[in-house]
């Protein structure tokens, strides 16, 4: 098994080309899903997150408010160093433990992680593919998501710039809004890392 690390910045595209890769075979590790699950309701985490933060940030079922606290801790970088520090080393521990699971097996393991150089993730994978785009067209893209433009230039803030995560990855996608030329590069990038991983395991 080959791990690839797939990601990018708020709305960059790269949730569709780990699609391009799942649907070519790979299995997936999400990991906002996997951010979900480690904070849900009644975990060490979500009672960690309501305690630094407060009731405020729950909806009416007692679940996080991800909207509201997004626009909090976006709007105040100290915060979302706190968030940060609950979340990823689960996230991190989540990772692993797919990585583990899967060692013995054939193929890609993708890892769909957003902030993969932010969290030192890419310490956790093979290959880096980053998913690369204007910052005008990702919020753009935030707006058809719902996200107001105030709140998506906040998230871009808080990451890396696009460019120095290119000029570490062993593959940049260019994402200038033609989809079926993007995932045209994503599959070419699928074929070789696996051609490359079965030439090399012989």
């Amino acid at each position: 098994m080959i791990v690839v690390g797939i990601t990018g910045n708020f709305s960059s595209g790269k949730s569709t080309v780990s699609a391009v890769f799942k649907k070519l075979g790979a299995q997936l590790f999400d990991a906002d899903l996997a951010a979900k699950k480690v904070a849900r309701k009644g975990t060490p985490v979500y009672r960690a997150i309501v305690q630094i933060f407060g009731k405020e940030f729950l909806d009416k079922k007692g679940e996080l408010d991800r909207r509201r606290l997004a626009e909090r801790v976006f709007s105040h970088p100290e915060e979302l160093k706190k968030l940060n520090i609950l979340i990823h080393p689960e996230v991190i521990l989540e990772a692993m433990k797919i990585k583990k699971q899967f060692k013995n097996r054939e193929g890609i393991l993708v890892f769909d992680v957003p902030l993969l150089y932010e969290a030192k993730m890419e310490k956790l994978v093979d290959r880096v593919v980053v998913v690369n785009a204007t910052r005008s067209a990702m919020i753009s893209r935030g707006i058809q998501k719902g996200v107001k433009p105030a709140l998506s230039k906040k998230i871009l803030s808080s990451q890396w710039p696009l460019a120095k995560k290119a000029s570490r990855a062993d593959f940049v996608i260019e994402n200038d809004g033609n989809r079926k030329g993007m995932e045209k590069q994503a599959r070419e990038i699928y074929r070789e890392i696996l051609n490359d991983y079965e030439t090399h395991k012989l």
